[in-house]
């Protein structure tokens, strides 16, 4: 089943009791990630005017608000990490090797960066691997090494289902997904820049808390990115899985995924506070807080990102409403709106 051009939904009031903030140093890391951007992207666009145009998109400048307390050089990372791994992410997508990202992660995680060759991005790779490498702590670097592995070992198996022209049932993407968005590797260079390193011990009581922060992260990752993969033909996006498994409106899987958003909001601050209650380590509340800064950053981001909405998107704070989809653009309409969706079963 497809969904037609111009196809609309009313978006129900998302809860925001995770705090949204920004990095303080936003303008200088617009500026200065803009600089790197043109010194190192250059060889991954065809012209200067597409570089330029993803330039004005500002997607990196998503890690000034999922980690709007680390200290400048890592949010400095965090921010080119994170033009790369869009570019690499959207590689990877219309890539018909639907292997080779596992395949070369599995056998270079040791050595050098483990991201297949090709792309234009060899030099824009080795600077950042180098400096993060030099940035990590020696037990953090093995830590991210892994997260990243783990990315691109389920990016292939997912680009896998794209090649076969296969979409999941919703509760399986939805695990895939919780992998496939890279949030574990941000995290580590989230410890190092808030000068953490938690022990394994303080990694197992946090991860019922992480979990529900990734569950959050993918599901509003799915329902604001459905307008871009919708008309990029790609199919592995939850909205799209629940139409094809189970034949659901847009309306109603809007509906359901943004209860599943407060749910998984709801489920994380629970965590947070119980730990905080019966753990007395600083370094766990920084964590947890950390993790909360990342769930409304994200979130509040996935309204302003130029990324899924269209490159000439300014987002009118309209946070419920009418929203259309359009082949350009989706526009947030002021107006109806749905109050909160209590209800929900994954």
């Amino acid at each position: 089943m497809q969904f037609g051009d111009g196809e609309s939904f009313v978006l129900p009031v998302l809860s925001t009791r995770a705090p949204a903030r920004v990095h303080p140093d936003l303008p200088t890391l617009e500026y200065l990630s803009a600089q790197w951007a043109r010194r190192f992207l250059a060889p991954a666009f065809e012209d200067a005017g597409d570089l330029d145009s993803y330039i004005r998109q500002q997607s990196g400048l998503w890690g000034c608000y999922i980690a709007p307390t680390v200290d400048v050089e890592m949010a400095a990372l965090i921010v080119e990490w994170t033009y790369v791994l869009f570019l690499v992410d959207d590689a990877l997508i219309s890539s018909d090797a639907a292997d080779t990202s596992a395949s070369t992660a599995s056998s270079s995680v040791d050595g050098s960066h483990p991201f297949p060759a090709g792309g234009g991005l060899e030099d824009a790779l080795g600077d950042l691997w180098g400096r993060t490498r030099r940035s990590l702590d020696p037990v953090l670097f093995h830590r991210l090494q892994q997260a990243l592995k783990l990315y691109l070992d389920h990016a292939g198996s997912e680009n896998g289902d794209r090649a076969l022209g296969q979409v999941p049932p919703p509760a399986q993407l939805l695990r895939r997904r919780m992998q496939t968005l890279a949030i574990e590797f941000y995290l580590v260079l989230i410890e190092a820049g808030l000068g953490l390193c938690l022990p394994a011990a303080s990694l197992a009581d946090v991860a019922p808390a992480t979990q529900c922060a990734l569950e959050h992260i993918a599901l509003t990752n799915d329902l604001f990115s459905f307008r871009k993969e919708k008309y990029e033909h790609d199919d592995l996006n939850l909205i799209a899985s629940y139409r094809h498994h189970h034949g659901w409106s847009l309306q109603r899987t809007v509906n359901h995924l943004c209860a599943a958003i407060d749910h998984a909001e709801h489920r994380l601050l629970a965590a947070c506070d119980h730990l905080h209650n019966t753990c007395d380590q600083l370094a766990v509340g920084a964590y947890l807080d950390a993790l909360c800064h990342l769930v409304g950053g994200n979130q509040h981001w996935n309204y302003i990102a130029a990324r899924y909405h269209g490159e000439n998107h300014r987002w009118n704070g309209v946070r419920s409403g009418t929203v259309t989809l359009h082949p350009d653009r989706t526009v947030f309409a002021a107006g109806q709106a749905l109050p909160p969706i209590n209800e929900v079963t994954l």
